[in-house]
C-alpha cells in the first residue's frame, strides 16, 4: 500500500517547501536576493545529510537477524512513532507562528548579512524533516515493504509541486485545514506504529505480558494461495492495516498500547483545545477593556 508514505511524505516535503518559500519570499520582500544562493546551499547540504543518514541507517538494518533484527525493527518504528507525535504536537501548538518564528530567526541573520548564518539554519530546519522523513520512510518499509518508495516519491513530488506553485503564488492553500486533516491520519499511523513496534519486540523476546494472541480473524487464504480482501494482507485488510494500524490477530499488549496512545493523544488534543479558547477569550476581553477604558 501506498497510501501512508504519499500521505506522510507529503505532510513532509510540505511543511520543507513551506520553510522554504517562507525563507526566500522574506528575501524577496526585503530585497535582498543576492542571500537566497544560502538558503539553497543549506537545503542542499541538509538533503546530501539526510540521505547519508539514510545510507547509514540501511548499512546497520543489514547486520541484524533472528531476534536481534526484531529488536531493531521495533525500536526503529516506536522512534519514528514518537517523532511522528511530536511533529504533530509540535503543530498544534505552534503551526500558526511557524512563519512569524523563521522571519525572525532570518532578521536576525539577514541584517547582519550573514550569509554562513541563513545557510545553517536554512539547514538545521530542513535536517530536521528530512531525518525525520528518512526514519519515517524505514519504519514503513519495514511494516508494509519496498512499494513504500513509490508512495514516498509521489508524495514528495506533490509536495514539490506545491511549494513552487506556493512560492509563485500561482496557488493558495490552507495550511491549516491540511495539517489538520493531514494531523489525524498521522495520529492513526503513529498508533499503528506503535502497536506494530511491539510486536516487533515480542519477537524478539521481549515484553511478552499477557497473551501473545487474543483472537485471529484473518480469513484463511484462498484455493489459489491468494489473500481474501478482509485479511490484514489482502486488499481491504492490508488499506485498513495502512491507514488504521489493523491487526487480524493482535496480542493483548498490541492492544493495550494502540488504545493508550489514542487516548493519550486525544486527551492532549482537547485539553490545547480548551487551553486555545481559553487564551482567546482572556484576549479578547482584555481588548474590550481596554477599548472601554480609552
Amino acid at each position: 500500500m501506498i497510501v501512508t508514505p504519499t500521505i506522510v511524505s507529503l505532510r513532509e516535503g510540505v511543511e520543507i517547501a513551506l520553510i522554504l518559500a517562507i525563507m526566500l519570499s522574506y528575501l524577496r520582500g526585503t530585497k535582498q536576493p543576492e542571500l537566497k544562493r544560502y538558503i539553497y546551499g543549506g537545503a542542499l547540504l541538509a538533503i546530501v545529510s539526510s540521505i547519508t543518514v539514510a545510507f547509514i541507517l540501511g548499512a546497520v538494518w543489514g547486520i541484524f537477524e533472528g531476534p536481534a533484527l526484531a529488536l531493531f525493527e521495533g525500536s526503529v518504528i516506536l522512534v519514528a512513532a514518537f517523532l511522528l507525535t511530536t511533529m504533530v504536537l509540535w503543530m498544534w501548538q505552534t503551526g500558526s507562528g511557524i512563519a512569524s518564528e523563521i522571519e525572525e530567526s532570518m532578521a536576525e541573520q539577514a541584517l547582519v548579512k550573514s550569509g554562513v548564518g541563513l545557510l545553517l539554519l536554512s539547514f538545521a530546519l530542513i535536517l530536521r524533516e528530512g531525518v525525520e522523513l528518512v526514519l519515517f520512510t524505514t519504519a514503513l518499509v519495514i511494516q508494509e515493504g519496498a512499494i513504500t518508495y513509490l508512495g514516498v516519491a509521489l508524495g514528495l513530488s506533490i509536495a514539490l509541486a506545491l511549494g513552487v506553485l506556493m512560492y509563485l503564488g500561482s496557488v493558495r492553500i490552507s495550511m491549516k485545514k491540511l495539517f489538520n486533516w493531514t494531523s489525524v491520519l498521522l495520529v492513526l499511523f503513529a498508533a499503528g506504529m506503535v502497536a506494530y513496534g511491539i510486536h516487533e519486540l515480542q519477537e524478539a523476546g521481549l515484553l511478552l505480558f499477557g497473551p501473545l494472541e487474543l483472537w485471529n480473524i484473518n480469513p484463511p487464504l484462498l484455493p489459489d494461495g491468494s489473500y481474501p480482501l478482509l485479511h490484514e494482507n489482502g486488499l481491504i485488510g492490508g488499506l485498513a492495516k495502512s491507514l488504521l494500524g489493523y491487526n487480524g490477530n493482535p496480542s493483548a499488549l498490541e492492544i493495550i498500547g494502540y488504545l493508550a496512545y489514542l487516548t493519550i493523544v486525544s486527551l492532549y488534543y482537547y485539553w490545547h483545545q480548551i487551553k486555545a479558547g481559553s487564551s482567546f477569550e482572556t484576549t479578547k476581553m482584555e481588548k474590550s477593556s481596554s477599548i472601554q477604558t480609552v
